[in-house]
């Protein structure tokens, strides 16, 4: 499982947030997380009480396109429920293919705004070992 300063360099390196110091003093990690009876999250990690990341590792069995648009949507409502900043999810996968499909169904989605980003990395980019 990974700690504090690893999930402060994969936050700061590999999704690129710029956020200040301070705001890694505070990092909740729940993983195995359910959205619903098809959704599975292998991680559901807040930082800071400003930031919302759902990581959904290449070990969970769902059709991430398919079930892209509730996704964002669910976690676009935890953020604003829990009265965050913004929200990332983040799909670790080795497939060219299904990245180039998750990106372009992102933006296709109505519903998004500035402040929820999507981030299709490889798993030895993940830098959380067991996702």
């Amino acid at each position: 499982m990974a700690d504090n300063n690893t999930i402060k360099a994969f936050v700061q390196e590999t999704l690129g947030c710029g956020c200040p110091e301070e705001v890694f003093r505070s990092i909740d990690i729940r993983r195995h997380v359910r959205l619903n009876e098809r959704v599975l999250l292998s991680r559901s990690i807040t930082i800071g009480n400003r930031l919302l990341i759902y990581v959904i590792g290449p070990e969970v069995p769902v059709g991430v396109r398919e079930f892209l648009g509730f996704i964002v949507s669910a976690g676009k409502k935890e953020r604003d429920s829990r009265g965050l900043n913004r929200f990332r999810l983040v799909v670790v996968t080795d497939d060219a293919s299904e990245k180039q499909s998750l990106l372009r169904g992102f933006e296709e989605l109505q519903d998004k705004d500035e402040k929820i980003h999507l981030h299709v990395i490889t798993k030895e980019m993940s830098q959380l070992g067991e996702v």
